[in-house]
């Protein structure tokens, strides 16, 4: 299967468990800063963007109209509203018990056919303390039992079928495939978990942590004391075990070792499909199997096909709607007759509500979760994807010709990157995989990403400090880091500058070759726009290559040089996926003065005074990280309007302030961590509020001081009644009092004062 982005987003999630678990480590200064008010006034809206991320798969209730959920990789679990066309969030600070931020990566969702309030999520992010939650009231509350598994909703086979089944006759009774921990059952609604001995069931391809992939079951095999007694467990590298006692004894009844299944339907007449993708020289295959015929049918629509993703009508086993990998012209088709025979689809895209979607190149690759037939809108196909959610009502109509709608206003679940609302202008967004947007309008969604329409992750943004209508960015296609730099499908450069505040983007110069010196990472601009310097990640070719110097470029990024002064390597920049680091910033009023910290030798200080062409280090001691984290979460920011002030993050280390260039530091008191900070227009006195995602007083939350670190107000503990992890925080320069937070894989929110 192909899988672009899939270790991005692995990476970017575990930046929030990280922020976790330092949240529970000791701070250096332990002294409790004088506290303002609590900022329980602040109101929290989306800085709307509609779609992003990864909607990894979907779930129907069989009998209940319109009850749909949505399952997302890094973005937690949706729920759909049919009245408004909205998704709405079931993951909120105050409905589930001990929230940690792995909760937004979802592996599995389920529902009960006999309980339509009652819903089963299986959350966790690569670690053995997953755990499946449970709510009684269609996902407003959840509870959790305290048994723990390895669960990962956000990496390899992540998307298809569903691990959590919960039996048709008896809502008391829920299956649970693992990745490496074999079947599980509980017999009373999730109060308790016991595993299907391994000697019936194996637990599968453990060490590729892909495990048992699915659980269906099948009444159409009949039900005895209100349990259904067929069930099949399809297992990764062993093959379909079916039970027709309702769980007391298995058998495997199709063996197959060698492909990996990727996706598994059934229909209410007990027809089951499998797809499995390709491996070796074994082409990927779509299995039809029976009760009477456990060797299955070949029914691939297309010979060495890809990864075999589809719906199967829960009324009518005969009709399918299959891809191989994703949704694309030439790759998507249906049959009426079980597979006998296949016709291709053409299909169209429409956009109801947000319309960002058609300026990109998302088309020629709609990366797919699965394909959901709804069982109480005869002919209805949902379709989870890449960018949010599609559904069609034609898929079986007249002709071969389809329309997919893309259905998401609600989800917010774009990875952040970095944000920027200049003086005088407007808000400017970085995000994965689609470069980001200007937010002419904070209520309503953006019309187009900036820059281009590739594949392509915004990791940076900067303006000149003096003529702030000039903006540069950042975008790197993120899979140069899975293939070779000069392969051919890896996108052109994308990192463009803009002198009307985002509007329209002029493209750096640069071929596909340049990524291996400048790729990702961070930017800025001198204060008077003369120079650009681009201080890349490390590369994919990094031992062979360590190239990730600063560049500058004096001709709005048409030429580059490397700087001297700085030493490339590790604590430089380390990897693009780190999306809170921000290693170099622009003094916003001295013309030519450039700051950089590296994590090396405890922490070093790095000024250049001659618009970034050669660098030495500060004369003073640099800002130091207690854990040594700073290389992940560490910023540097230059004050608006204040020569030669310039603030550092240092994760565990706090946060620091100069008033010198970067000579002598002052440690904020009581700021025990600090991993995103940024300012904004003053909300008293002349000096810029600064907003951070910091604990103090042994707090995590978005804060705000607006005395330069004298006092602190909490605004918000979880911003949103989010709880997952922060990227970004910044104030607007335009608005007193507003902030923007950006997190792991939820959008952005902006909050201000209530009125």
């Amino acid at each position: 299967m192909i899988r672009t982005s899939l270790t991005r987003r692995a990476f970017l999630i575990r930046n929030g468990a990280a922020v976790a678990a330092a949240a529970l480590l000791p701070g250096a200064l332990e002294a409790t800063p004088a506290l303002a008010a609590n900022g329980s006034a602040y109101t929290w809206k989306p800085l709307k963007i509609g779609g992003g991320g990864f909607v990894t798969g979907l779930v129907a209730h069989p009998t209940t109209p319109d009850l749909v959920y949505g399952r997302e990789d890094v973005g937690g679990l949706v729920r759909w509203d049919e009245i408004t066309q909205t998704w709405t969030q079931l993951l909120r600070s105050d409905g589930v018990p001990a929230p940690v931020p792995g909760d937004y990566q979802v592996e599995s969702v389920a529902v009960a056919a006999t309980n339509d309030h009652l819903v089963f999520a299986a959350v966790g992010a690569g670690t053995p303390e997953g755990r499946v939650l449970r709510s009684a009231d269609r996902g407003k509350t959840w509870t959790d039992n305290g048994q723990r598994w390895f669960i990962e909703g956000n990496n390899d086979y992540r998307t298809g079928p569903e691990r959590l089944a919960v039996d048709p006759g008896n809502a008391k009774v829920v299956y649970f495939g693992t990745r490496t921990q074999g079947l599980w059952r509980t017999l009373d609604g999730g109060t308790t978990w016991a595993q299907v001995p391994l000697s019936q069931l194996p637990g599968g391809n453990t060490d590729g942590k892909i495990g048992v992939v699915s659980v269906l079951f099948d009444p159409s095999g009949g039900c005895r004391q209100h349990r259904t007694l067929r069930i099949w467990v399809i297992v990764a590298g062993a093959g379909i075990y079916r039970s027709d006692n309702a769980g007391q004894s298995w058998t495997r009844v199709h063996a197959e070792t060698g492909r990996t299944p990727s996706d598994a339907k059934i229909s209410g007449d007990g027809v089951l499909y499998v797809g499995y993708s390709a491996a070796g020289n074994l082409p990927s295959v779509l299995r039809r199997f029976t009760a009477s015929d456990t060797a299955g049918i070949d029914v691939s629509p297309v010979p060495q096909g890809g990864a075999y993703l589809f719906g199967v009508d829960p009324h009518d086993s005969d009709r399918l709607l299959v891809t191989d990998d994703a949704v694309r012209d030439g790759h998507l088709y249906r049959s009426i007759d079980g597979g006998t025979t296949w016709q291709s689809m053409t299909f169209d895209l429409a956009y109801p509500d947000v319309t960002w979607p058609s300026g990109t190149s998302e088309r020629g690759w709609l990366s797919t979760g699965t394909l959901v037939f709804d069982p109480t809108h005869r002919g209805r196909v949902w379709f989870p994807q890449g960018v949010g959610v599609w559904r069609s009502d034609d898929a079986f109509g007249s002709t071969t010709a389809m329309t997919w709608n893309f259905v998401s206003k609600g989800i917010e679940e774009m990875v952040t990157y970095d944000l920027i609302a200049p003086p005088g202008g407007k808000p400017v967004s970085a995000v994965a995989d689609r470069n980001g947007f200007r937010h002419d309008n904070v209520n309503a969604y953006p019309d187009k990403p900036i820059i281009g329409t590739a594949f392509s992750a915004g990791t940076s943004l900067a303006y000149a400090g003096g003529v702030p209508s000039y903006v540069v960015a950042v975008s790197s296609d993120t899979r140069a880091q899975y293939a070779p730099l000069d392969a051919t499908w890896t996108s052109d450069p994308q990192s463009a500058y803009s002198i009307d505040g985002g509007r329209t983007w002029k493209l750096f110069s640069g071929t596909k070759a340049d990524i291996t010196q400048r790729y990702g990472g961070n930017i800025a601009v001198s204060a008077d726009a003369s120079s650009i310097v681009w201080m890349p990640t490390i590369p994919a070719n990094a031992q062979q290559n360590p190239a990730n110097v600063p560049y500058v470029s004096r001709d709005n990024g048409q030429s580059w040089t490397a700087a001297t002064g700085i030493t490339p390597g590790l604590g430089v920049h380390n990897l693009i996926w780190w999306g809170s680091k921000r290693a170099l910033a622009a003094d916003l009023v001295t013309p030519g003065l450039f700051y950089l910290y590296t994590t090396r030798d405890g922490g070093e200080f790095f000024r250049s005074a001659d618009g970034g062409a050669t660098w030495t280090r500060a004369a003073g001691t640099a800002p130091g990280s207690d854990g040594n984290d700073a290389h992940v979460f560490g910023q540097v920011h230059a004050v608006p309007g204040k020569a030669g002030h310039v603030w550092a993050s240092t994760a565990q280390g706090g946060l620091w302030s100069s008033a010198d260039g970067g000579d002598t530091w002052v440690r904020a008191q009581g700021v025990q961590q600090a991993t995103s900070f940024g300012f904004g227009k003053a909300v008293s006195g002349d000096h810029p509020a600064v907003y951070a995602w910091a604990r103090i007083g042994g707090t995590w939350g978005v804060w705000r001081s607006a005395d330069q670190a004298q006092t602190w107000t909490l605004l918000a503990q979880y911003p949103g009644g989010y709880y997952t992890g922060v990227n970004v925080v910044t104030g607007d320069m335009n608005v007193a009092g507003r902030v923007y937070v950006g997190f792991t894989g939820n959008g952005f929110l902006y909050g201000q004062p209530a009125a």
